[in-house]
This record gives structure tokens, C-alpha cells and sequence, in this order.
């Protein structure tokens, strides 16, 4: 359920709870998102609210935008491989397990590198 007193403003809510359902597989790669309409129908959210949602996941790689046709779950690499020189910006938090299996997190925007031995 989507409060938008609690758990921050209404559209990262949604934004989440449509993540979630794309990362669990529920919607699939590929397949088409739910309407505006039906966003709407079901969360009673106005549409500005479910467009800002939207923007969120395409803004993360989550979602394609076919002009005249949809929005669909896009195919997102599980993992990438970075080699010696390469450098990596997210525009979301990044945790970094190490080697040695230490965890840490870095904020949005933080550029990685890999350096070579």
C-alpha cells in the first residue's frame, strides 16, 4: 500500500514497489508495464505521482520507453565486468563487497575505478 505520509514521498514508494516486482521477476524481462491507467486504478495515485515513479526506474535502466508502443522491463546484466583502466558513475548508492568480504556503500555518483596490481 502506498501512504504517502509514511516511507517518504508517494512516487519513490511506487518506484520501489515496482522494482521489486521487476528484481523478483514478476514482471519480466520484456514485458509490457502496467498503463498509466491501470497504475492509477490501482494505487489511486494521480498520474503525475505514477510518471515520476516511471522516471525513476527508466532513470535507473530498469524500464525502455517505446514511443507508441510502451513501456516495457528492460534487460539489465546481472553482473559487469570491469577491467584495468575502466570507471564506472552510478547515479545510485553503490555497495562494494571486497575480496576479503567486507561491505561498503558509497553514495550516488560516486565514480569507481579499477586499478591494477
Amino acid at each position: 500500500m502506498i501512504t504517502p505520509d509514511r516511507e517518504g514521498a508517494a512516487y519513490r514508494q511506487l518506484a520501489g514497489y515496482l522494482r521489486g516486482r521487476i528484481r523478483s521477476g514478476e514482471l519480466a524481462v520484456g514485458q509490457r508495464m502496467p498503463s498509466e491507467k491501470d497504475l492509477h486504478d490501482e494505487f489511486g495515485l494521480a498520474r503525475e505521482t505514477i510518471r515520476r515513479a516511471l522516471a525513476v526506474l527508466r532513470a535507473e535502466g530498469l524500464i525502455d520507453v517505446r514511443h507508441g508502443l510502451g513501456t516495457f522491463v528492460a534487460a539489465t546484466p546481472e553482473r559487469i565486468d570491469l577491467r584495468p583502466g575502466d570507471t564506472a558513475t552510478s547515479t545510485a548508492a553503490v555497495t562494494v563487497t571486497r575480496a576479503n568480504g567486507d561491505v561498503e556503500t558509497y553514495p550516488a555518483g560516486t565514480t569507481l575505478a579499477v586499478i591494477a596490481d
